[in-house]
């Protein structure tokens, strides 16, 4: 079992298990990262000299650092199966009603998003996979992402939160316009574009709930304002028992408490 940010080559990522045997038919197989491993892409490969057919019913996988997308803010129009999770922050992919730049920027940030605005190899992984996975026979589809040509050097390109844009990866870098797209017909690397083009678009939140957190036996546990992002839960115990832990946790910006 491999977990890493490699793709498509996922057999360079990092080994997180390996099981040498005999594998029993209709038996389940539990391979766990020891020490936990961070990554997107979780694949399980065959090491074997001579060829030999490997047949997998159903492969899970398990985590409690992945922000469940459960806690992420949903809306009635978004598009069905348009919510993922990455490194503590909720996607929302919007493929059926094309704007122009500066209206998909209004349109996410009405919703309290943004575009997305930041960029790192494990992100241009995650992000070019989810749209590859949504739009396998379709490589022409574009979306907008919150990069922008600095007006005072258009040699240089920043976030529209003002933050300067230093981890790029355009298709091909030099173009004139002054807004770029996530490119199907390039990978999904960047490309500049005029920001008038009416463009698909990904919506970028914080998580808006921690859910409901586990509750020791034997204890009492008050939810101050619902379990939502800067509410508190406290916690106290029966007769004849003691609290180990704190006794009041606070759900955090990241989704969790």
């Amino acid at each position: 079992v491999r977990v890493g940010n490699n793709r498509p080559d996922l057999g360079t990522n990092p080994i997180c298990n390996r099981f040498t045997g005999l594998l029993e038919a209709g038996q389940p197989l539990f391979l766990p990262c020891n020490p936990p491993m961070p990554g997107a892409f979780v694949s399980v490969h065959l090491e074997n000299s001579t060829p030999n057919p490997l047949s997998i019913c159903e492969a899970f996988v398990y985590t409690d650092q992945a922000l469940p997308i459960e806690r992420c803010p949903t809306f009635r129009d978004q598009p069905p199966g348009a919510l993922a999770s990455y490194n503590g922050k909720c996607y929302i992919f919007y493929n059926r009603q094309p704007l122009n730049f500066l209206d998909a920027l209004s349109f996410c940030r009405s919703r309290g998003g943004t575009l997305i605005s930041e960029s790192n190899p494990a992100l241009q992984g995650f992000i070019s996979w989810e749209l590859w996975r949504r739009h396998r026979s379709d490589v022409s589809s574009q979306y907008w992402m919150g990069a922008v040509r600095d007006g005072s050097d258009r040699s240089s390109w920043k976030w529209v939160n003002g933050d300067e844009l230093t981890v790029s990866f355009w298709s091909h870098p030099g173009g004139d316009e002054d807004c770029a797209r996530f490119d199907g017909s390039k990978g999904w690397l960047w490309s500049d574009t005029n920001c008038n083009t009416l463009l698909n678009f990904i919506c970028q939140h914080q998580p808006k709930t921690c859910g409901r957190p586990e509750q020791p036996p034997n204890s009492t546990m008050v939810a101050l304002n619902g379990f939502e992002v800067g509410a508190q839960i406290k916690y106290s115990c029966d007769a004849n028992h003691l609290l180990v832990g704190p006794a009041t946790r606070t759900c955090l910006e990241t989704g969790f408490y």
